[in-house]
């Protein structure tokens, strides 16, 4: 047993690394006069234009850095050229580390789809901090930039997006890093996402594994076809079914009425959901009518083909009434009732965001035709997909995907490290997904105390996608994964916070351990529920193994999926 004692929980303070003491671990640079156009022009970075250059103060939060935006050349893997642009920030004191990041979406932008932690702290640990929006700019759910016409794809801006442009903003951007400081090589590279960026970083490591050391990998967007025709099947079965967010608390009420003890204690935190029971029809009629729930049994059910072969799997039941993160039911799977469901946009401008990604990715990737019909016209019904679309979808797509387990196996065999993570109150992408993957990789290494040694999943209850939701869901994942990488020091147990409000200076709600998986926390029986030191993990646990009936509706079981089961 590992027993989590508060003196292990990680403050804000003691993740701050002060300037002072960074300035002293490294020479570093004079930013005035190194942080502008022309001197970082001047290094002749081989496909690197600087756009801007500007010295940013140091401040209570971060230290000194030279904020910098430039372009790289894309080019080859058989596109034309392209350019992606780039954020770097350069710390005065560098500690000799890349820590590279994407956007989230369908990209487009410099926004870090990343573990906020990990973003807050390091510049203040001295990373050379590297985005890139992956060849075009736009919003974050628009993909128009990917036709030049109708049924002519943008094939420089889809490489880039697919796989091209974090790779080789990677080499310019190391190369760059490398003469601006001009006092050794970048000793360590990481790279941390979530979502589409935790795509990139798995795609990163099966296609160039020799760019990082360690990533860290969130609620991966790592299968187009499945996680858009899942998240279509979703808001399609509430578009004549809408469930008002008044009723929520009622539907989530039942649903800990029957899981939240299931982990051995009644804390308002469910550990597993697939081992949930729900049954939306026993709310028939006094919560629901027959149409709701049959809508939200269609949520839970996985995405199958028109042969019933399984294809995705299907929605964890926790927590459905908490919009309080950015992942919730609302607003990825609904937000207002349809103004008109005939339409090709039913929702008007207030569509959720499952069906806005969806449908620009299906009208601009797989169809090619910006004036698509996805409402009325792509052949879904009650999360049954034809094998036809299904083919056409991977046919346009999966060159940029990073679902097949067995792809990421010669980047962990080179001695990389990789930890994943996914919030079990997910509806952006299913949590499942990223357990299907982890089971995979169990199965190839024969074991998950063999995986372990490579790669290790934390799941984390009551999160949301990537951030927000009622569990403990602020973590520290950069330290442990320094430790592991340079230090051989595996992560047992990460532990999490959840603070009043989602904010720091609230104070703290409570902190819980989030064991690797398989293992699921365990109460001691005695403790203060909200103190992660009331909580043990057991390397001899499997729990989050055992499925229920709503994992079994979801497709969750490994053994159905496969056959056999790894334990």
């Amino acid at each position: 047993m590992n027993r989590i004692s508060s003196r292990t929980l990680v403050s804000a303070a003691a993740l701050s690394v002060s300037l002072a003491s960074l300035r002293a671990a490294s020479p570093g640079v004079t930013m005035t006069a190194t942080c502008h156009v022309a001197a970082l022009s001047a290094l002749n970075t081989p496909d690197v234009t600087i756009i801007s250059a500007t010295d940013v103060a140091a401040s209570e939060s971060n230290p000194e850095y030279c904020d910098v935006v430039g372009a790289v050349r894309t080019h080859g893997e058989g596109a034309g050229d392209g350019e992606a642009r780039f954020e770097a920030r350069l710390p005065a004191a560098w500690n000799r580390k890349y820590l590279a990041t994407g956007p989230g979406g369908v990209a487009g932008n410099f926004f870090p789809s990343m573990n906020p932690v990990d973003n807050a702290t390091s510049l203040r640990k001295g990373y050379a901090w590297v985005t890139t929006d992956v060849g075009h700019q736009s919003d974050f759910f628009n993909a128009d930039w990917a036709l030049l016409a109708p049924g002519v794809p943008n094939a420089p801006a889809l490489t880039d997006y697919f796989y091209r442009a974090q790779h080789q903003v990677a080499i310019a951007a190391k190369q760059l890093i490398t003469k601006f400081y001009g006092d050794g090589p970048i000793e360590r590279a990481y790279f941390d996402g979530c979502s589409t960026a935790g795509r990139k970083g798995l795609v990163e490591a099966m296609r160039y594994p020799d760019d990082y050391d360690g990533i860290m990998v969130g609620a991966p967007h790592m299968d187009h076809s499945g996680n858009q025709t899942w998240g279509y099947k979703n808001v399609k079965a509430f578009l004549e079914a809408f469930v008002p967010p008044s009723t929520l608390p009622a539907i989530d009420a039942a649903v800990k009425a029957d899981c939240d003890g299931r982990d051995g204690v009644v804390d308002g935190l469910i550990q597993n959901p697939a081992m949930c029971a729900f049954d939306p029809q026993t709310l028939v009629p006094a919560t629901l009518t027959p149409a709701q729930a049959d809508a939200l049994e269609i949520f839970i059910r996985a995405v199958r083909d028109d042969h019933g072969g399984l294809r995705y799997p299907g929605s964890s039941v926790s927590d459905l009434h908490d919009s309080g993160g950015f992942g919730g039911f609302v607003p990825w799977v609904e937000t207002r009732p349809a103004v008109d469901r005939f339409s090709a946009q039913p929702w008007g401008a207030a569509a959720p965001l499952a069906w806005t990604a969806a449908d620009t990715i299906i009208r601009n990737f797989v169809i090619q035709d910006q004036s698509f019909n996805a409402n009325l016209d792509w052949p879904e019904t009650d999360g049954v997909v034809s094998r036809k679309a299904i083919k056409l979808f991977d046919k346009r797509t999966e060159i940029g995907d990073a679902d097949r387990a067995e792809d990421l196996v010669p980047y962990l065999r080179h001695g990389k490290k990789v930890i994943l993570y996914h919030g079990y109150d997910d509806q952006a992408i299913t949590p499942y997904r990223t357990i299907w993957f982890y089971e995979d990789l169990a199965e190839i290494f024969g074991g998950y105390r063999h995986a372990q040694r490579h790669a290790r999943l934390f799941m984390m209850p009551g999160t949301q996608h990537c951030i927000g939701g009622p569990g403990p869901n602020s973590v520290d994942l950069l330290t442990p994964l320094e430790n592991w990488v340079e230090r051989g020091i595996a992560p047992d147990v990460i532990v999490a916070t959840k603070y009043n409000n989602d904010s720091p200076s609230a104070g703290i709600a409570r902190t819980m351990p989030l064991c690797k998986f398989p293992e699921k926390a365990e109460y001691d029986g005695t403790g203060d529920v909200r103190d992660a030191s009331s909580w043990m993990c057991s390397s001899r646990d499997r729990s989050l193994l055992d499925v229920g009936p709503n994992g079994i509706q979801a497709g969750v079981d490994g053994r159905a999926r496969h056959g056999t089961g790894t334990r």
